[in-house]
Order: C-alpha cells, then sequence, then structure tokens
C-alpha cells in the first residue's frame, strides 16, 4: 500500500509523457514504458499488452476478442490509443486506472 502511494505522488511530479502505442505479432521480450503493444495476427488484433503504470514492472495482457470475457476495446485517435473498459488489477500492486487519449487516469 504505502509503495503504490509512493508511486502514486512520484507520478504527480514525473513529466507526462502519453502512450503510444504499436502493432507487432508477439508480445515482445523488452518492454518499453508507456508503450501499448497491440498484438496481431494476419492483421487482426486480438490482444494488446502493456507495462503497469505504477512501475511495479508486471506485464498487462489485455484481450480484444469480443468472443472471450474480460475484453476490452481500444480505439486510436489523433495518434492516441484509449482502452475501455478501465484495467483493475486484482493482484500484485492492485492498480485500477483508464487509459485515455495516451494518458493513465487513476481510479
Amino acid at each position: 500500500m504505502l509503495r503504490k502511494f509512493i508511486s502514486w505522488i512520484k507520478a504527480l511530479f514525473r513529466k507526462k509523457t502519453l502512450y503510444g502505442y504499436k502493432t507487432v505479432e508477439d508480445v515482445p521480450d523488452r518492454m518499453k514504458d508507456k508503450m501499448v503493444y497491440l498484438i496481431s495476427n494476419q492483421g487482426y488484433v486480438w490482444q494488446c499488452v502493456l507495462l503497469c503504470p505504477c512501475g511495479c514492472g508486471k506485464k498487462l495482457y489485455t484481450n480484444l476478442m469480443d468472443d472471450f470475457d474480460p475484453c476490452w476495446k481500444y480505439v486510436i485517435e489523433d495518434k492516441t490509443i484509449s482502452l475501455k473498459p478501465s484495467i483493475d488489477r486484482l493482484v500484485g500492486c492492485k492498480s485500477h486506472f483508464f487509459l485515455k487519449h495516451g494518458k493513465i487516469i487513476w481510479c
């Protein structure tokens, strides 16, 4: 709990860099901070992966296939990415946030 609070305070004072996105065929071995990787197979994006914005370093995998639950949607507007609904980690750091127009919005 204290770690999460300290990470949150540090984030307030960091320069606000928007999240970018990149379409790839497989999850990269070395992922960059503030990058959403859209995993694609023959042009069909079925998953996205990003590092947890709290700084814990965990990879967050989100399903983009309508046939499976839970399912997220991604939107790219004005060269920024948004994910719907929010991402809520139930284990570990327990981060809960939205990604809207490349910005993290904590819940």
